[in-house]
């Protein structure tokens, strides 16, 4: 994969500035790795602004302001829901995978009714909340004999409250699912969350409607989910 940095003008404050650009992938056949280009996409972020995009020269509505001034937006972009306990770990790992600014686009893009963009944008932010729990885990249990009581709790609850805000995300997307122009890779994010919300019956229901048209590898994957 190539990349270049392009100058480009943000469509909500018009200042400019170079962003790194991705050579766009080949989606057009249907396997695994073109699955997981299509859910671990790249966000625009203006550093004047903070507006938040695919592409910092689109998408930016007069509607979006009143969004993005928008009490739930600030939540999801401080990580409200984590309830300050991250002030007391390491907040490096959140700046290193950037949950809240996938969370923040695809609650932008729904108010947009711009499902498709706001499904992949919500499930991007489980799979970085998910890294996150591993890496929160990986560093507990590195550091825990040096760890006090406290620090361990913190651990303990950032990791719990993360996950339900998966819960949460997962339910908006199989919510918002029905609202979408289907096509092959949501009804696979579809899947991914049913069955992290436990819903086999209904994950299975779809994807033997959908199997005949995947290929072996992207059976498998989700087969092990």
């Amino acid at each position: 994969m190539s990349c270049k940095y392009y100058k480009k003008t943000c469509a909500r404050c018009k200042k400019s500035d170079d962003y790194l650009v991705f050579d766009k992938q080949d989606l057009s056949a249907v396997s695994l790795e073109s699955y997981k280009n299509y859910i671990n996409f790249d966000l625009d972020v203006c550093p004047y602004c903070g507006y938040i995009s695919t592409d910092i020269e689109q998408g930016y509505t007069n509607e979006s302001e009143s969004v993005i001034n928008s009490e739930k937006y600030n939540d999801i972009l401080t990580y409200s829901y984590l309830d300050g306990v991250v002030d007391e770990l390491n907040d490096n790992f959140l700046n290193s995978y950037p949950a809240n600014l996938y969370e923040c686009y695809a609650f932008l893009r729904e108010q947009d009714k711009d499902y498709k963009n706001a499904v992949k944008g919500y499930f991007r932010a489980v799979l970085l909340k998910e890294t996150l729990i591993r890496r929160y885990t990986q560093q507990k249990n590195e550091d825990y004999e040096d760890l006090t009581e406290i620090e361990i709790k913190a651990y303990d609850k950032i990791n719990n409250l993360l996950l339900n805000s998966i819960k949460q995300n997962a339910i908006k997307i199989v919510d918002i699912y029905k609202l979408c122009k289907k096509n092959l890779y949501l009804d696979l994010i579809n899947i991914e969350c049913l069955k992290r919300l436990d819903l086999f019956d209904e994950a299975n229901y779809l994807l033997n409607a959908i199997k005949i048209n995947l290929p072996n590898d992207l059976l498998e994957y989700i087969d092990n989910l």
